[in-house]
Order: structure tokens, then sequence, then C-alpha cells
């Protein structure tokens, strides 16, 4: 679950696709979840956010933007609630293929996010070429800011330079109130984290909704 304070319903997230496979049980495990999505929206009459892991071999499939595509035309997904969340690790691949495909998918209105920003391949003179909605502050980072003053320095930095490139901010790993706290001060956007909820079932995940609403 991710949230921005006060809208709960509208920041969904679902962490199905972190693992590195692909083939065909990744496209299965993709248009089961965006239909199972779906019809709980349908259900909730809410129509919240989704943001999807993306690892990297699935990223780069040839089929994959159009089978993606093919889903979410099947589904009647609104494609402007998807967030596909990709990795600093994809960046070690074909650059000018990756950046293409991220203007593809952001022309049909869908947003990326840049999961575990910090720990991979990525340079500050790459991000700012990278056609990125969404920066993810790591948990590795954000487990620290508490009794650590680097720590804080370097959230701080992260959250100032994403700012200034236009991006929304999220910060993973959020288990603590005044983490949070911290981290707004500073101007993040969205949290994540087990203060809020631990990873759910889809069965269990009206219930959550239905009683984080009622609070």
């Amino acid at each position: 679950i991710r949230r921005a304070e006060g809208n709960l319903h509208n920041n969904i997230r679902l962490n199905r696709f972190s693992n590195d496979k692909g083939g065909k049980e990744k496209r299965e495990k993709l248009s089961t979840s965006l239909q199972e999505i779906k019809n709980l929206q349908n259900k909730m009459h809410i129509d919240f956010s989704l943001a999807i892991n993306i690892s990297v071999k699935q990223f780069m499939e040839i089929k994959f933007y159009d089978e993606l595509m093919q889903y979410i035309e099947k589904t009647q997904f609104n494609k402007v609630k998807i967030t596909l969340e990709i990795t600093e690790n994809i960046f070690i691949n074909d650059l000018n293929y990756i950046l293409s495909l991220l203007n593809k998918l952001r022309e049909q209105k869908m947003s990326i996010s840049l999961d575990d920003f910090g720990t991979g391949y990525s340079s500050l003179s790459l991000l700012k070429r990278l056609p990125i909605d969404e920066l993810k502050i790591d948990k590795s980072f954000v487990d620290d800011i508490l009794n650590d003053k680097n720590a804080l320095s370097m959230v701080e930095s992260i959250i100032t330079i994403a700012k200034n490139l236009g991006m929304v901010v999220l910060a993973e790993g959020i288990e603590e109130l005044k983490q949070k706290e911290i981290l707004e001060n500073y101007g993040c956007n969205l949290f994540q984290g087990y203060y809020y909820s631990k990873p759910l079932k889809i069965a269990d995940l009206e219930s959550f909704i239905n009683q984080s609403g009622s609070k």
C-alpha cells in the first residue's frame, strides 16, 4: 500500500512483479492482476491507482509493450491510473531502446516510476534525460534517517533533486510515524511501508480499504 495523507483510496500498490522472471508466467500474472484490480475497482466504485513492478527481463521482452496494451484494452483499465515501476538496473541495457519505450508508455498517459533510486546504475546526468514521473527513495536510505545525519542529508538531497526535475517523490520502508513526518516536511509526496500495511493478498485488500476509509 502506498498513500498520500488523506488520500488512501487513490493510491493502491501491488508488489507482484519484483522478481526477474519473464515469459508466459509473467504475462499471465500481469493480465490476471489487472483484471483482479479492475474487478475490485468496479465493486467498490473507487478508481484508485495501481503501480506495477516490472522486472528488467520482462521490460526488455520485444512484445512487452504490445501485450501490455492488449491487457489494458481487454480489462478496460484506465491507463492514467497505471504506474509502471522500473529499477535502475534496467539502464545497463540498450539505453536508446529503453528511452524510446518509456516515451511510448508515457504517450499512453501511463506514469513511470524509478524504483530503488541510489542503489543501482543511474547517475544524475542520466536522471535528467529520463522520462520519469516518480522517484522512489530506497528503504535502505529511509531506515537510518532517525539516527544518522548523513542518511538524512542524503534523503533530503534526493528529494530536492527530484523536485527540481518535476518528479513526484515516494519513500519506501516507512515503519514509524516520525519517519513519515520528517520526509513529508522535506517535500516527500507518497509513503509506503509497514506503518500503513504489510503486503496484502487480493482477498484482504477490500476489507483493508473499507477499514482505512472508515477511520
